[in-house]
């Protein structure tokens, strides 16, 4: 979603990059990426990376109570971590997803993209309804049409579920699964790639 500002910043170069960057943010309420990043400031690529980091260091500096993350894609303004349990903030406007709203988004961020019958063949059961529910919240999106009889849908994640976790993409959700003692040594023995589906 395209967010209007209520000026335009592209004159304003005598800003301190770190302050214009921690403004925009803040304005956003959500990760930003940095091509919108670019368009808003008319910064480069190379400029908006750099002024990001400037920005985490400045913040760590001042011992505030935000940090950024690298997260969707984008850069976003959080609350740190450590300062969760003292805040003790609940929202209100979300829904905790039920243990099989869990366990089909997981297939769906792991298997994607992936049809309704592959999930149903792992689950045992019906999932026509939290697939529903699961684009209704914005978690999982429709990829498209897969290219077999029937033509079924696929379905991936959204970059919404990447802001839920905290993390800026699905190669770094892969980096947190772990390998199974008994996949590390079956590959320890072989000199081929194991088949992993993506």
């Amino acid at each position: 979603m395209e967010i209007q500002l209520p000026y335009d910043i592209h004159s304003k170069d005598d800003h301190e990059p770190t302050a214009v960057l921690e403004a925009l943010l803040f304005l956003s309420g959500q990760p930003m990426k940095v091509s919108d990043i670019c368009e808003h400031t008319g910064w480069t690529v190379e400029r908006t990376n750099a002024t990001a980091k400037q920005l985490e260091t400045v913040l760590a500096d001042l011992r505030s109570g935000l940090t950024l993350i690298h997260v969707a894609g984008g850069y976003q303004l959080v609350t740190k971590p450590e300062l969760h349990e003292s805040v003790q903030w609940v929202r209100t406007d979300t829904t905790e997803l039920t243990p099989m709203g869990l366990e089909v988004l997981a297939i769906v961020a792991f298997k994607q993209p992936v049809t309704r019958a592959e999930i149903e063949k792992l689950r045992g059961v019906s999932s026509e309804r939290i697939l529903t529910g699961l684009i209704q919240e914005g978690l999982i999106i429709d990829l498209g049409r897969k290219d077999s009889p029937g033509r079924p849908i696929l379905y991936g994640t959204s970059t919404y579920f990447l802001e839920c976790i905290g993390m800026n993409s699905l190669d770094e959700l892969a980096e947190h699964v772990p390998v199974l003692t008994e996949e590390k040594n079956m590959d320890a023995g072989s000199t081929s790639a194991p088949d992993i589906e993506k």
